[in-house]
């Protein structure tokens, strides 16, 4: 290529190019994307076997190859993208590539390589249909995956340097300043200076004739953010172009890249972009005879966060130290080496080529006024969809991380977004409606920054995280304002011994007064914006914040002298499960089970029905296996030792007659408060209106699930002398609450739990055939009565739907069973295991359905009327809302309807509590102070489901220990509220196995249950317990965090 002298041979070469490049051409084009992401990623390896591939073949003729930088996907690399059809190949290995060019040369697609859509699964036939480019505007970003970066020709073929053409032809400074002042496009590096005033001052400033700089920063010290260094390495000649523009705007006849030296590519890349540009022509002196003097150097910058800043940018380059000094003057006033200096972000210049091409008031449509055109965002963090994405302006938060991103990389619920880097805030997620421009973030507290954007869900804790960028900004800071280096040092400390238990709330309104100070005192944007995280995590965020401090607990599992073994920190009755864990690995089964018993007063009922919260939480999980299983071990232990080895210690009542305690129901938290209180000594006494004690347990969970033996057996060992059991006993029929306080009881708890299944306020809902699900299973469950017959259609989504549905499964009139639930089937809440177990035994689950109106003929059911969700915008659940479809309303034909859409108390067991003027909520639930769990009326407590609606049986007996503790306080005249402290494993179990003579199995335990076609034809418990191999073998994959501790 030879070098262009004027600007009609620029202009000519141009159309020469872009003519040749229309000409027809129908082979296929294997695009690669070669960024550094696509080359960590394999992208070298798959270039190499395809390039063999093609040659070996001899198909060089019908295929090509275009190795480009960063298309922003970075999740799927390294992938193939196939032009002209636009199939995208993710996530490939070598041995992917001769299906994909065979596929290419004959016009096919790989079924089994497409592109898959995350939620859907669907295949994606070409790149415009998958969602993470669907809602962008790739203004930027779409040039990376058209053009080569290495390849000036390629850049022209896109209608590069057509912009300078058009400046050069009519090199008017006040022009291009008037249509970049019209685009009101805003700098891209963070502040967000309206780049066409930025320009007019710096056009204006300086002496006649005076040296004059344009700097392009590239140094992005944000930890995340790589949206300049996708830019440079995919489209340098993008930037480079805009460079020139400015040069002539402003009067600069030289231009600096300041790149920071982790940026190999990125600085490859952009000295080739330089070479080739100076040997095109439009770089060096009297650039092809127009009068206009600039060339571009490159300065590698030593990475210093502080050097984002312009003013230690500068100083940077004048190798001075890289520090701030007081503004004014400006840059622009008196910059690099005492001369009027501009400094653009990588972004902002790559705007300026689009701006002039397409005019400043058609740029100005993109976006929305005071923020216009798109911006790229580096999306990080606990997210499906991870790389760069490219959207206009006042774009919703949650369309970028749910639409485009995908949403959640796992189970957890986003929680927050930090933006703007270290320097920015976390907006919380009940927020993401909020548009994403340069003064609605700064409005809640954070700023746009260069564009990072990270993700955070709920095992995310807000207080690491801003001890994190705390601990980063303290260590990036220069050291010249003493409030800025001694500030973040101070406030990191603070951060540090809240995140250890150690703090007091003295200590949060120190931090939050300091956090002011450091804003309002120091001198350059690293330290006035150093208090972000803080401020803003506060703000959103202060609850855990004060959970730390005060209840020295971290629910995002994460503050490790908080937390110690995650499995015991998750137990709401705090049971050692690391420690019963590591006694099965010794073969010490009978530790095991006091272990588990010293802590949980059910641990056969446990065993089988616990929601496992302590595997959720266990590192063995988290860190990207599979977590023990937990609560198999206990089954294991708890079917083999007797429970009349756990003998407690029982007090007795030394000062006169022991004080009389009134406990109102006798589920989970019922038992284990008049368990733990008869230990104490005092005379409980139980009502419960039914015929047996067990509460739900014995009414409502399926003898499959949980043996009515084991229920039994439980309780009989938790009954003592000092216990009085009245069964079919009701309040507000047989006494009240009143009357028991004449009757001498010091304290009544109530325990009634929540046997109220919620109506569908439908029509019909009441006619023969219809059944809420506690009444079902309770008829079921306690009478043997075989309600369910014919074609049986439950509805709803959790674990009572799943019980309904497998209960009337194994009914004798039954001929199928359908679950219907108006969500995924992912967002079903019942368990995960209880929903395999269902579809195993032939049950049918419809998803996305609602019901519409229930059908009847002759006062009996004969069909339900639904109809079909689609997935609509994110509710405040952080789950998209099922949006009913117009039109596709459908009949089931049903000879028996479960509803089983939640539970309550009940205006049974709530009108007596009011009747006894307790407060009650308007969910139907009790109100009570959440430490002490006692009622507006002194001496009565209430514990478990009527105080939290339908919860778990763990949940439940940990209030049940938790309010004999309270009611035990409250007879004695303590103070109710005790101060807190972590739970941390105490005691040493040594481990039975040293080195790697036995290393155990990396997979988890397969759960075994009886085979599908049997069981479903009785009530026999399902579940198998583990042999003793599977549970050694099991226990021996615990990765023992408590000997950290212990």
């Amino acid at each position: 290529m030879k070098k262009l002298h004027t600007v009609e041979e620029l202009h000519s070469f141009r159309h020469r190019i872009l003519n040749e490049k229309n000409v027809q051409n129908d082979k296929p084009v294997l695009v690669i994307s070669a960024g550094t992401c696509g080359q960590a990623s394999g992208a070298n390896d798959i270039i190499r076997v395809t390039k063999r591939y093609i040659l070996k073949q001899g198909i060089q003729n019908k295929i090509s190859i275009k190795i480009t930088g960063c298309h922003g996907f970075c999740q799927i690399e390294p992938f193939i993208l196939v032009e002209p059809g636009q199939q995208l190949y993710p996530n490939l290995s070598m041995d992917d590539v001769p299906a994909i060019i065979d596929a290419a040369i004959g016009n096919y697609v790989v079924d089994s390589l497409i592109y898959k859509d995350s939620l859907t699964q669907e295949q994606c036939h070409h790149q415009k249909d998958i969602p993470f480019f669907k809602k962008q505007i790739r203004t930027i970003l779409g040039n990376n995956q058209k053009l080569d970066p290495i390849r000036i020709l390629s850049y022209v073929e896109q209608d590069g340097y057509a912009a300078v053409e058009k400046i050069f032809l009519h090199p008017d400074p006040k022009w291009i300043i008037d249509e970049v002042q019209k685009s009101g496009i805003r700098g891209r590096g963070g502040a967000g200076f309206p780049t066409g005033k930025k320009w007019e001052f710096a056009h204006s400033s300086g002496k006649k004739g005076e040296q004059k700089y344009i700097i392009c920063n590239a140094d992005e010290g944000d930890p995340g953010a790589y949206m300049d260094r996708a830019v440079l390495e995919g489209n340098p000649h993008a930037v480079i172009e805009g460079m020139i523009i400015a040069s002539v705007a402003i009067g600069a006849t030289k231009g600096i890249f300041y790149v920071r030296n982790e940026y190999p590519l990125a600085i490859k890349h952009t000295l080739i972009a330089l070479r080739q540009a100076r040997d095109f022509g439009i770089l060096g002196k009297n650039i092809m005879g127009t009068g206009i003097d600039f060339d571009i150097e490159i300065f590698k910058g030593a990475g210093a966060f502080v050097c984002g800043e312009e003013t230690a940018l500068i100083k940077s380059i004048e190798d001075l130290m890289g520090e701030p000094r007081q503004r004014p003057p400006f840059p622009i006033e008196k910059g690099l080496w005492g001369h009027p200096t501009c400094i653009n972000n990588v972004e902002t210049l790559a705007n300026i080529p689009v701006i002039i091409n397409k005019g400043g008031d058609e740029y100005a449509k993109v976006g929305v006024p005071g923020n216009t055109g798109t911006k790229i965002f580096s999306l990080v963090g606990k997210i499906k969809n991870t790389g760069l994405v490219e959207v206009p302006l006042g774009t919703k938060i949650s369309e970028v991380v749910y639409d485009i991103g995908g949403g959640s990389v796992g189970d957890a619920k986003i929680k927050a977004v930090q933006t703007g880097g270290p320097s920015g805030g976390c907006i919380p997620a009940s927020m993401f409606d909020m548009s994403i421009d340069y003064d609605s973030l700064a409005e809640a507290g954070s700023i746009m920054g260069s564009g990072g954007m990270i993700v955070m869900d709920e095992n995310t804790c807000m207080v690491d995280v801003a001890k994190y960028f705390m601990a980063f900004l303290r260590d990036e800071s220069c050291g010249k304002c003493y409030t800025c280096r001694k500030g973040t040092q101070r406030m990191y400390e603070i951060l540090d011994d809240i995140s250890r238990g150690k703090a007091t709330m003295d200590h949060l309104d120190l931090l939050e007064e300091l956090a002011h100070v450091v804003k309002d005192t120091t001198m350059c944007g690293l330290g006035q914006s150093a208090s972000n995280p803080v401020l803003s995590t506060l703000r959103y965020f202060r609850k855990e914040f004060e959970r730390h401090i005060i209840d020295k607990r971290c629910d995002a599992y994460v503050c490790k002298d908080l937390v110690g073994a995650p499995c015991q920190a998750a137990c709401p009755v705090g049971t050692e499960a690391w420690r019963y864990v590591a006694h099965i690995e010794r073969g010490e089964y009978e530790e095991a089970y006091l272990a588990i018993r010293r802590a949980n007063p059910f641990p056969s009922v446990c065993a089988r029905v616990c929601n496992h919260p302590c595997e959720e939480r266990c590192r063995a999980g988290t860190s990207g296996g599979d977590p023990i299983a937990i609560r198999s071990l206990k089954r294991f232990v708890t079917d083999r030792i007797d429970p009349s080895i756990y003998k407690p210690e029982k007090k007795r009542w030394t000062d006169g007659e022991p004080p009389k305690v009134a406990i109102v129901g006798s589920g989970p938290a019922g038992i284990t408060a008049a368990h733990y209180l008869s230990l104490k000594g005092y005379k409980v006494t139980i009502f419960e209106a039914e015929d047996k004690p067990g509460g739900m347990l014995y009414c409502a969970i399926p003898s499959y699930r949980l043996p009515k033996e084991v229920i039994k057996k439980e309780i009989d060992t938790l009954l003592n002398d000092n216990i009085t059991l009245k069964c079919n006993t009701a309040l507000g029929r047989d006494f009240t609450v009143d009357k028991l306080f004449e009757d001498d009881y010091k304290a009544v708890l109530l325990a009634l739990g929540a046997h109220k299944s919620k109506p569908l306020h439908m029509e019909n809902e009441d006619i023969a055939g219809v059944y809420p699900s506690i009444q079902f299973l309770k008829l079921c469950n306690m009478k043997g009565e075989q309600l369910a017959k014919g074609r049986v259609g439950v509805i709803g989504g959790g674990n009572s739907a799943i019980d309904a549905a497998r209960m009337a499964l194994r009914q004798k009139d039954v001929e199928n069973v359908t679950i219907l639930y108006r969500r995924t089937r992912k967002e079903m809440p019942a368990f995960a295991e209880e929903i395999e177990a269902a579809e195993q035994e032939g049950i049918k689950i419809v998803t996305l359905v609602s019901p519409s109106k229930v059908i009847a003929s002759d006062g009996h059911l004969t069909a339900l009327e639904c109809i079909k969700n689609e997935l609509g915008d994110i509710d405040s659940s952080g789950r998209r809302r099922p949006v009913p479809v117009k039109g596709t309303e459908h009949l089931i034909e049903l000879d028996t309807l479960i509803v089983a859409i939640g539970e309550d108390s009940g205006i049974d067991a709530i009108a007596p509590a009011r009747m006894s003027r307790i407060e009650t909520t308007k969910w139907n639930t009790v109100k009570v102070d959440p430490v002490t769990l006692i009622t507006n009326r002194p001496g009565v407590f209430a514990a478990g489901d009527v105080v939290r609606g339908p919860d778990t049986v763990i949940e439940a007996i940990a209030d049940g220990k938790k309010s004999a503790t309270m009611i035990d306080r409250y007879i004695r005249g303590e103070t109710l509220k005790q101060k807190a402290g972590p739970i941390l494993p105490q005691f040493y179990v040594a481990p039975s196995m040293t080195g790697d003579e036995s290393m155990p199995s990396v997979n988890r335990v397969e759960l075994q249950r009886a085979p599908a076609e049997w069981r479903k034809r009785n009530f026999a418990e399902v579940e198998v317990s583990l042999s003793i191999e599977e549970a050694t073998c099991e226990a021996r994959r615990c990765l023992r965090c408590d000997l950290e501790f212990t």
